[in-house]
């Protein structure tokens, strides 16, 4: 077998290796090299003839980059083991290569390469990326709070999204909507944000839809998501998505912003709902249009990403965040807070 400390992807012969260790930090599944058992760093260093039999045995340490593997392989060499080599390059130097890999979910190699960085994230993994790209994601509003949530859905690899806005771009949007154009002026935004998301991952399927979402639609333009991004500017619109999604079982990641401010929070369908947190839509709301009051746009920017966030967590299998909560982004001081909600005992949506 070859010889020296570290060994480059295209010289391994695996049948010439009698283990394949893996040192990468916890992930719950993740690609590998066939035949490559996860070790932990820390015991492999500590008591090493609890995983490799005798001083001899070949093995092959390996880690993403090829750093960690390469401290180890060394720190086993000085141990007295004759036949212990680190993967140059790590995983990801493997991958490119072209090399085989195991755990792949049924992902292809375009999408192994594009969605690689997640892909090795605790609680994402193969099947994570799988379970995105089989899920679809309503959006409702692509203005302010919409554009940052579809842009990095899409990117994540979410494989349906529905587009709900009647709405054309405006030049005074773009300060806050940056994946429109000033040459979009007048196209409806659903249409423009189409293209936007096309361009950035082609194989995210974009359903678009201009009808102003109301109570008496919201049911049919809800169907079939998985979870509903609630990025609209009016508390009409917003008791209608948070009454449908509670017909339809599915959460609702709802934002809003109030000039420097932003909250986020997750509604149903065992948590609360719209009605809990707002019983009825306050008085005179009409002063909350950020036309008439302003908006700063990375504050926009910031919730729409946290909503982004919370729904890549809620289809990834993991807990959301902001369930039973409310969280308050103050851009002005730099805070972060929140404040705890519950359901409303008569709640006629959810009581």
């Amino acid at each position: 077998m070859p010889t020296g400390p570290s060994i480059r992807p295209a010289d391994v012969n695996l049948s010439e290796f009698e283990a394949v260790l893996d040192v990468r930090p916890p992930l719950a599944k993740r690609t590998g090299i066939p035949g490559m058992v996860v070790i932990p760093l820390d015991e492999l260093v500590t008591d090493p003839t609890k995983f490799i039999d005798d001083h001899t045995t070949p093995v092959l340490i390996v880690c993403d980059v090829g750093m960690r593997s390469a401290y180890v392989a060394q720190h086993l060499t000085d141990q007295g083991f004759t036949a212990v080599a680190s993967l140059a390059g790590g995983l990801d130097e493997w991958r490119h290569q072209g090399l085989p890999l195991v755990g792949t979910a049924g992902l292809t190699d375009d999408q192994l390469e594009r969605f690689d960085r997640q892909i090795k994230l605790p609680g994402i993994g193969p099947d994570g990326q799988s379970r995105l790209l089989g899920s679809t994601v309503a959006v409702v509003g692509v203005g302010g709070l919409g554009v940052p949530a579809a842009t990095y859905l899409a990117a994540a690899g979410v494989g349906t999204l529905l587009l709900i806005d009647p709405d054309v771009v405006e030049v005074s949007n773009l300060q806050r909507q940056p994946i429109y154009t000033t040459e979009n002026a007048g196209t409806p935004k659903v249409d423009a944000a189409r293209e936007f998301i096309r361009s950035l991952t082609p194989e995210t399927r974009v359903g678009v839809d201009r009808t102003p979402l109301d109570a008496g639609n919201a049911d049919a333009l809800l169907k079939g998501a998985d979870v509903v991004v609630d990025a609209t500017d009016s508390f009409t619109a917003r008791y209608a998505i948070s009454d449908a999604a509670h017909k339809l079982g599915v959460p609702v990641v709802s934002g809003a912003v109030y000039r420097w401010e932003g909250q986020i929070t997750t509604l149903g369908p065992s948590g609360p709902c719209y009605r809990c947190l707002f019983p009825e839509a306050p008085e005179g709301t009409g002063y909350l249009d950020c036309a008439l009051i302003g908006a700063i746009g990375p504050v926009v920017a910031t919730i729409g990403t946290m909503q982004a966030t919370e729904v890549i967590r809620l289809l990834t299998g993991g807990s959301p965040s902001y369930s039973g909560r409310l969280g308050l982004y103050d851009g002005a001081a730099g805070t972060l807070a929140s404040v705890p909600v519950s359901k409303r005992a008569g709640c006629p949506t959810c009581g």
